[in-house]
């Protein structure tokens, strides 16, 4: 189970004191009701987090690393989330953040970004800003496809499409790396 993974792994400190960046930029992205953000807020403080140690955060937008312990990369609109990623350069504040120790944590869009392309994700995502070049930060070594519980005709077509490692993440897994 990934939660009780993810908790062997990170409570060997105390949560409650750790300072959390909830990085939001993807759901800019989205369009309708955004009500299921207030959740993904739930889940990090469920995780033992405190609301007031939480702070939000839009890529392109001032920012220290070393202030936080915790990178909390929320879902939305994947391309829109890899656009923003690389108008800013902001892999190299994610690679920095992860040789410092800091966590990184990525729901849905979040998680995609960190593979090889987010190609694969293309039907379910608006292509607002004209992106042409799907490669991602290369981060994991595949194609992150989280929901895949909700797409598994759409999975058994890829098998063929590609010959990178397609990681199939179910509604509440995670890998933890």
């Amino acid at each position: 189970d990934f939660k009780n993974k993810f908790y062997e792994i990170v409570y060997k400190e105390d949560l409650k004191n750790k300072k959390v960046l909830l990085i939001t930029t993807a759901t800019d992205g989205e369009d309708g009701d955004k009500s299921w953000i207030e959740d993904e807020i739930n889940t990090i403080i469920d995780l033992g987090m405190k609301k007031d140690n939480i702070v939000e955060y839009k890529i392109g937008n001032e920012l220290s690393i070393d202030d936080y312990d915790i990178i909390y990369m929320l879902g939305g609109n994947t391309i829109y989330l890899l656009h923003m990623i690389n108008k800013y350069n902001f892999k190299e504040v994610i690679e920095k953040a992860l040789s410092k120790g800091i966590i990184y944590i990525g729901s849905s869009a979040g998680s995609q970004v960190l593979g090889n392309s987010i190609e694969l994700c293309i039907p379910y995502n608006k292509n607002n800003v004209g992106m042409t070049d799907f490669t991602a930060l290369k981060l994991v070594d595949g194609i992150i496809l989280p929901h895949s519980n909700k797409r598994e005709e759409y999975i058994k077509e890829l098998k063929n499409k590609t010959k990178d490692n397609l990681i199939l993440l179910y509604d509440g897994d995670g890998i933890i790396i």
